[in-house]
C-alpha cells in the first residue's frame, strides 16, 4: 500500500509540473509546499512521543509524515492540537500554493466540547448525563457542514491544482456488551457503560456525518472532481477501545506527556490514518 501511495503521489506531482512548459530555472518550481496537512491532534499525532513541534504536539509519528515518508515527498504540516476549523482558517493556510498537489484535512472535533462529552459519558457522569451532552454538541455540529466547505474552498483557491483530501475520525469505542475500563485518572479507575460508549460513538458518527456532509455540498455546488471525503471510521473497525486485544487508540494513561494520549490514536492508529488515505488516493 505504500508503494502505490508512492507511485500515486509521484504521479500527480509530475503531472503537476508537466503543465508548467518550458521556463526559466528560476521559475521552475511553484510557490506551495507539495503535500500540506492540516487539522487538529488527529493530524498532528498529539500523544506519540517524540513530537516535533512540542507547542502543538505535533508527533513523528503523526499520519502526514507517514504518508510523507512513504512517498518520499516532503510534507509543511501546520496540524496542531487543539486547532478548530476558524483555526485551520486563520492561522495553517500558509504553505498552499500552485504547486500543492496533496492537502490532507482533519478538522471538526474541536468545534464542540469534547471533554465534556468524556466527562459526563464516563463512571463520573451518568447515562443520562452523558446522552444530554451528546445532544447539546449536536447543536454546534449542525453549523459545522458549511465551515468545512469554507475550509474546503479557501484551500482551493490557495492550491488550485491540489487534489484535496478530507478525513473523518474513527470511533473511540468498539462494541461493548458490558463495561469499558479505559485507565485511570489520579488512581481511579475510568469506565464506560455500554450505553455510555454507544452515546460516544453516535456523537463521533454524527460529527463525520457532518464532516462528510459539508464536503458533499462544496463539491455539489462546485462540480470540484479534486476533493474527497475519507472515512476513517471503516479503517478502525475492530480496534477501538474494549473492542480487541489490538487497539488502535488509547485509553487514559496518568503522567507527564504521556496522559495527551487520551482519546487519541495510537502510532497503529495513525498508521492506520495513513493507509486508508493512501488506499483512498490510489482508486
Amino acid at each position: 500500500m505504500r508503494r502505490r501511495f508512492m507511485t500515486v503521489i509521484a504521479a500527480m506531482l509530475l503531472a503537476g509540473t508537466a503543465t508548467l512548459g518550458a521556463v526559466p530555472a528560476a521559475a521552475e518550481t511553484p510557490p506551495g509546499a507539495p503535500y500540506v496537512a492540516l487539522g487538529d491532534s488527529q493530524a498532528a499525532g498529539t500523544g506519540n512521543l517524540p513530537y516535533v513541534d512540542d507547542s502543538c504536539l505535533r508527533s513523528k509519528k503523526a499520519y502526514p509524515l507517514l504518508l510523507s515518508a512513504a512517498s518520499g515527498i516532503p510534507v509543511a504540516s501546520s496540524a496542531c492540537a487543539g486547532a478548530s476549523t476558524q483555526d485551520v482558517l486563520t492561522g495553517q493556510l500558509g504553505d498552499l500554493g500552485p504547486g500543492t498537489q496533496l492537502v490532507t484535512v482533519t478538522v471538526g472535533a474541536n468545534d464542540f466540547d469534547w471533554r465534556a462529552i468524556f466527562a459526563a459519558c464516563s463512571s463520573v457522569g451518568s447515562d443520562a448525563a452523558c446522552a444530554a451532552a451528546v445532544n447539546a454538541a449536536q447543536a454546534t455540529v449542525a453549523a459545522l457542514p458549511l465551515r468545512i466547505a469554507q475550509i474546503i474552498g479557501t484551500v482551493r483557491t490557495l492550491a488550485p491544482n491540489a487534489q484535496i483530501m478530507v478525513t473523518g475520525y474513527p470511533l473511540i469505542f468498539g462494541t461493548v456488551s458490558g463495561t469499558c475500563s479505559i485507565g485511570a485518572v489520579q488512581g481511579e479507575q475510568v469506565r464506560f457503560s455500554a450505553a455510555q460508549a454507544l452515546a460516544v460513538n453516535n456523537g463521533v458518527t454524527g460529527l463525520n456525518m457532518a464532516v462528510q456532509f459539508g464536503v458533499a455540498a462544496y463539491v455539489g455546488q462546485t462540480g470540484d472532481p479534486g476533493v474527497e471525503y475519507v472515512d476513517i471510521a471503516a479503517g478502525f473497525a475492530g480496534h477501538g477501545l474494549c473492542d480487541t486485544g489490538d487497539r488502535w487508540i488509547s485509553g487514559l494513561v496518568s503522567g507527564g506527556p504521556v496522559q495527551q494520549r487520551g482519546f487519541h490514536p495510537n502510532a497503529a492508529g495513525q498508521q492506520a490514518y495513513a493507509d486508508t488515505i493512501a488506499a483512498a488516493l490510489s482508486q
